[in-house]
């Protein structure tokens, strides 16, 4: 399981993952809402969260995994976390409440390994493959399709880019996230917009768009002020761009996530707090 979720593609996480994924995403967005210049994925028909779940499934388990989830940075609660996730895809390996949990968990897993290793790579094509299940049970909802393109993302991040592009990541990841956007963008936080706007920041030369990165980043800024990995990814883009005035605005960025007081998701703030740290340092 270990081996068993804001990328070449991008990378969460916003992949992150946040306390708020165990809750169900709201109704689709208007597409005139999105960020401009988004190719627009064909319609998506809402089902159901429940609908393809056996009768059986229980409401305990899923509040059981929802709690230990907010304690997923202790060893002890991932291990649970593992063990309790293994357990319900033993008894219902195709259904949506289990394969989204499963993508969410192992896609958190991947964000903190290395790139370029192989446990990494291992761990975002579970994710992948995971979210694709929960895609296929329900459709309509933004939970699949955006773990399952992290997953895509972290995977790319494992094998290293220009092999993704080799063998044809773009377009799943694009495929995925896109959908992601279409039915709400404001996920999590907004982490689908996070996504796609690291999106072209990780993409190499000639591919990579630091202009595009910049402007959805900032989009997703604004309206989720609270987005850590939006702030760091920006300041990423800012510092690489390097127009007058963008050093500084990117070092504020950082510095306002290491002042912030948190408090939402504690595991994903203490691991962008340490990202931030680490980015202060080289910078």
């Amino acid at each position: 399981m270990r081996l068993a979720c804001r990328s070449a593609m991008a990378v969460l996480s916003a992949a992150s993952a946040a306390a708020a994924q165990g809750q169900p995403p709201g109704p689709p967005r208007p597409t005139d809402q999105l960020p401009s210049g988004l190719q627009m994925p064909a319609e998506i028909i809402p089902v159901s969260p429940r609908a393809h779940d056996r009768p059986g499934a229980s409401a305990e388990w899923m509040a059981i995994w929802d709690d230990l989830w907010k304690r997923r940075d202790d060893p002890a609660a991932l291990k649970d976390l593992d063990a309790l996730t293994e357990q319900h895809l033993a008894e219902d390996p195709n259904g949506f409440e289990v394969t989204r949990r499963h993508a969410s968990l192992v896609a958190w897993e991947a964000d903190g390994e290395p790139d370029g290793s192989d446990e990494k790579a291992a761990k975002g094509k579970i994710a992948w493959e995971a979210g694709d299940k929960a895609i296929q049970a329900n459709p309509g909802d933004v939970r699949g399709h955006y773990f399952s393109g992290v997953g895509v993302g972290l995977y790319s991040e494992g094998v290293g880019i220009l092999t993704a592009l080799s063998q044809g990541l773009e377009g799943k990841f694009r495929e995925r996230m896109l959908a992601a956007l279409r039915i709400d963008k404001d996920f999590l936080d907004g982490a689908p917009q996070v996504v796609w706007g690291r999106y072209f920041f990780k993409l190499p030369w000639p591919k990579r768009d630091l202009e595009e990165s910049i402007r959805v980043l900032r989009i997703a800024v604004r309206s989720h002020p609270g987005n850590w990995r939006a702030k760091l990814y920006l300041a990423d883009a800012l510092i690489v761009n390097g127009l007058e005035g963008q050093d500084d605005e990117a070092h504020l960025l950082v510095q306002q996530i290491l002042d912030a007081p948190g408090g939402r998701d504690p595991p994903e703030e203490k691991r962008v707090k340490e990202l931030a740290r680490r980015w202060k340092s080289k910078h």
